[in-house]
């Protein structure tokens, strides 16, 4: 197995008595960091990466999952898979998170923060997925303040090859995936599909009370024709339609609503014609995602019909030129999104506008040890105020401890309002984009330790009026600082590795100076893994929530409460039965723990799933 630096151990586990082993890794690679491919070596930007093979062995059901054990995030589910998911980066919220889908925009424009729905992202066919921490929008543009999630699909290979898999577990969850490629010189081309249904568990507390079932169809597929050695075009298509059962807080009977469902809609087209020649590189991409969201409710004044749609449109042009002590990245960009939303009979709220931007990244190598990075983008809104973004990043590698590096970056970020928030704004307000200042600071050994602290300040922040029901930008500063180590250490005569990371927050507040809800001020992720020579894996692994608050809903005047302190283990366990059949088994929640990650939500309980492979 290749180590990579996702879940990683704290410098006190272990590590003090024993002498670190080098490893020689795989060359990773990246195109969240300046949207071209290039070694992760090679950015000044703090990136991690989860492999096909962790979400394997992790047994990550969802992308929310998956991210939920790497530094600095974390998730809040409200209820089992399907449900609405918050996650947050650095303690900042998911509306200031780019989400990618091999460089398909996934942010909802029709959702209250433009924020992706993770709920809905399986992991069934994925590769590889890209988290870059910091403010990105000197690249990316908005919803880019806090970071870059990049889900990368996986590859056709040479030849003809193709799996297909089988699993089954607890509250009657089962799923298929089956994937078919072929690759020769010229032709790629590549079907991915994947199917998950559950009977599910009440999504409000008690857990045993009524079930709320999910289920997701995912369809992928690509297509790519190289005319010759400098020219080459593909196609790529994605949707995802998934069916969900909730409980509805305004039900007369909350637990034991059995008429609340969702469904949704959503599909992203994208064609990219790729021109090389020598060190010159052109990428045209246009792009078109759809979503389409239904919530059907009931409460004490009725039935409700709540309907969400939006369209993105996307086109951009980007220059890269590889000289000799770095590189320099040329982007054209232009979208176009509208977005939709209506309650039962009531009048339409839609709001629509076009963004045209351009941005200059530079990567130069002042010696063989140092690396400075600098972007600069300007972005040009018809419906508010345009913004102006840049980011100044420094790499150094000590020669005094070799494996020793340093980083720092400085950036500024911002989120323009959603189509939601546009169309929803308080009478007479003209919203604004949010604006994010900020820092991070970074020191590294190998894979043995990192440490980075995170400093982060927002003005303008968009908010909603409960008493003038609409949305508005907020008098003061939002403000985040936190700290981050990871470690990682492998005893190779044991074939053992040890890996953890640890998050703090010092600061998560709102404008007012009180602490932003849902946001555990310590997060602490372990794991022991156990590889044999028979490939065969066994593995533990343990989240703790330290302390986070969040409020009961009551009206008119919420109390706080508590909804951390905890531990959650599970087990992990694959093996090949023959060559081309693997089988994997994950225990979840071990030891049956009762908790909420959202107050008067319920959580999985003690649960076992398995999958069996076959690939050829």
């Amino acid at each position: 197995m290749t180590i990579k630096s996702l879940s990683l151990i704290t410098a006190t586990l272990l590590l003090s008595t024993n002498s670190y082993a080098d490893e020689t890794l795989e060359p990773i690679t990246v195109i969240s960091t300046n949207k071209t491919a290039q070694s992760i070596q090679n950015t000044t930007s703090n990136v991690e990466v989860i492999t096909a093979e962790e979400i394997e062995e992790k047994g990550y059901q969802t992308v929310a999952q998956a991210i939920n054990t790497v530094a600095g995030i974390s998730v809040a589910s409200s209820g089992g898979l399907g449900q609405q998911t918050s996650f947050f980066v650095r303690g900042a919220d998911s509306g200031k998170v780019l989400v990618l889908l091999d460089g398909m925009r996934l942010n909802d424009p029709s959702t209250t923060n433009g924020t992706a729905l993770l709920d809905s992202l399986t992991t069934n066919n994925i590769q590889q997925i890209e988290i870059l921490k910091g403010g990105s929008s000197s690249i990316w543009g908005s919803n880019a303040s806090a970071g870059v999630i990049n889900i990368i699909t996986k590859e056709a290979k040479d030849g003809v090859h193709g799996s297909l898999a089988l699993s089954y577990g607890s509250y009657n969850t089962r799923g298929a995936e089956a994937d078919l490629s072929y690759k020769d010189e010229k032709l790629t081309a590549q079907v991915l599909a994947s199917y998950l249904k559950t009977d599910g568990f009440s999504a409000l507390a008690p857990r045993s009370a009524e079930e709320d079932g999910y289920e997701n169809k995912n369809y992928n597929i690509k297509f790519g024709y190289a005319f010759d050695e400098n020219n080459k075009l593909s196609l790529s298509y994605n949707r995802i339609k998934t069916e969900t059962e909730y409980d509805d807080s305004y039900s007369m009977d909350q637990a034991n609503d059995d008429y609340s469902h969702a469904t949704s809609d959503q599909e992203n087209y994208a064609l990219d014609y790729n021109f090389k020649l020598d060190n010159y590189s052109a990428v045209f991409h246009a792009s078109k995602g759809t979503y389409d969201r239904d919530y059907f409710t009931t409460g004490f004044f009725g039935d409700g019909h709540n309907v969400y749609k939006a369209t993105l449109k996307e086109y951009s042009l980007i220059n890269a030129y590889d000289y000799t002590v770095g590189k320099a990245v040329l982007g054209l960009e232009y979208k176009d999104t509208d977005g939709f939303n209506q309650y039962n009979t009531f009048p339409e709220s839609q709001a629509d506008y076009t963004n045209k931007a351009i941005f200059l990244s530079n990567t130069y190598n002042i010696n063989e040890n140092t690396l400075l990075e600098t972007n600069l983008r300007y972005d040009n809104y018809d419906a508010f105020e345009n913004k102006t973004t840049y980011k100044l990043g420094i790499k150094h590698d000590h020669l005094f401890l070799k494996g020793f590096t340093t980083s720092a970056n400085y950036y500024t970020s911002y989120d323009a309002p959603s189509s939601y928030q546009l169309a929803n704004s308080t009478f007479g307000t003209l919203l604004k984009p949010s604006y994010t200042k900020g820092f991070d600071i970074s020191a590294n050994y190998k894979e043995l330790l990192s440490i980075t602290y995170f400093n982060n300040e927002v003005e303008d922040g968009i908010d909603y009026d409960y008493m003038n029901y609409g949305y508005y930008n907020v008098d003061g500063k939002e403000k985040f600082q936190g700290l981050e180590l990871q470690s990682s250490y492998a005893l190779p005569s044991l074939n053992l590795n040890l890996s953890a990371n640890y998050t703090h927050l010092f600061k998560y507040e709102k404008e007012d100076g009180t602490d932003l809800l849902r946001r555990p001020k310590d997060t602490l992720n372990a794991a022991v893994d156990y590889y044999t020579d028979s490939d065969t894996h066994f593995g533990i692994n343990a989240q703790y929530i330290g302390d986070r608050i969040d409020t009961d809903g009551g009206f008119p005047v919420a109390s706080e409460v508590s909804t951390g302190n905890y531990t959650v283990w599970n087990m992990n366990f694959g093996t090949k039965i023959m060559n081309d059949i693997d089988l994997t088994v994950h225990v979840k929640n071990i030891f049956d723990k009762e908790y909420q990650s959202v107050y008067g939500y319920a959580t999985e309980g003690r649960s076992a799933y398995a999958k069996i492979k076959y690939s050829f």
